[in-house]
């Protein structure tokens, strides 16, 4: 059976949004899509009012049916499960993903900020964190006509490292199907006034301009490495990592980005980049764990996908 794409619904809101970035991500790889929401869940409460325990998850059920219903309409096949959750509705989420051996898990936001920004809260963080597979975070607002819509330019955080090479491979694997452009994009940190404060205007000139180069060189490399048909432009940002990206995504209509790698255990560990920048982007952020050769080929395989393999706008 072909690995799912899993999109983790909250039976208590109308958020569809996880649910129409899952149907754009399903149609993208040619996966199955399954809606997932918890329900609590406390032995003792069971033994004693199993009733009770029953009446939550025929409430969460039902709530996945109304969501499953608007899924099937947007022609996507669908199943639903409804899942028991001791404590940490996150960790039965990750617990269902890695059983399933999921291509992707996609999340929603609890709240947007003041201006349209992602704002996830304590679950959605615990879902970032520790989940055994690339996690998608999809802004609240997200909608089956921004599904049907498709990205169309899809931006990367690129940096040379594994990270960013994880990324880049991510989104060219992507855009094949999306019919979508590449965007590739570097942040050029601000200076340290700790380090530079003391330097004289030419050397500080001398310094900028050293750094310009190094950004226009990893990006000159992200770009290189898509083909021709695939290439949007290379951008070299400046500021603050996070807040640089996160203005960037207004743009775009979906951001891949590196995390800080993989855990003890084999889960997803986010830094302080990636962490924050899911809080402010203005798009869908697709999270990606680094590995060694990690290639275009090598995540097609791993998603089951063909590069190729081109979806029409529905």
């Amino acid at each position: 059976m072909s690995k799912p794409i899993i999109a983790a619904i909250d039976p208590r809101r109308d958020d569809i949004a996880p649910a129409a970035l899952g149907v754009l991500l399903a149609r993208l790889t040619g996966a199955r899509l399954v809606l997932a929401a918890s329900y609590p869940f406390d032995l003792s409460v069971d033994n004693l009012h199993p009733e009770y325990v029953r009446t939550l998850r025929l409430e969460t059920e039902q709530a996945l049916g109304r969501v499953a219903a608007v899924v099937r309409d947007a022609g996507v096949p669908v199943t639903t499960t409804a899942v028991a959750a001791d404590g940490s509705p996150a960790r039965a989420f990750h617990e269902l993903a890695e059983d399933a051996d999921a291509k992707l898990l996609v999340i929603g936001s609890s709240a947007r900020g003041p201006i349209g920004r992602v704002l996830p809260g304590a679950v959605t963080d615990r879902l970032l964190h520790g989940a055994p597979c690339p996690v998608a975070v999809a802004p609240v607002g997200f909608s089956f006509e921004d599904a049907a819509a498709g990205p169309g330019l899809i931006g990367v955080a690129f940096t040379d490292t594994p990270d960013g090479h994880a990324a880049l491979a991510m989104a060219r694997a992507l855009a094949g199907p999306a019919r979508a452009r590449v965007r590739v994009l570097t942040v050029a940190p601000p200076l340290d006034l700790l380090v530079t404060g003391s330097l004289t205007d030419s050397l500080l000139e001398d310094v900028r301009r050293a750094r310009h180069e190094a950004a226009a060189a990893v990006v000159r490399v992200g770009t290189e490495a898509l083909p021709g048909n695939r290439t949007a432009d290379g951008q070299i940002l400046s500021g603050r990592p996070a807040d640089a990206l996160a203005v960037a995504s207004e743009d775009l209509g979906l951001l891949v980005c590196g995390s800080r790698g993989y855990g003890p255990l084999r889960t997803l560990l986010l830094g302080g980049t990636s962490h924050a920048l899911v809080r402010k982007a203005a798009c869908p952020v697709l999270v990606v764990p680094p590995g060694r050769g990690m290639t275009t080929e090598n995540v097609a395989i791993a998603l089951q996908l063909d590069p190729a393999r081109e979806v029409a706008p529905r």
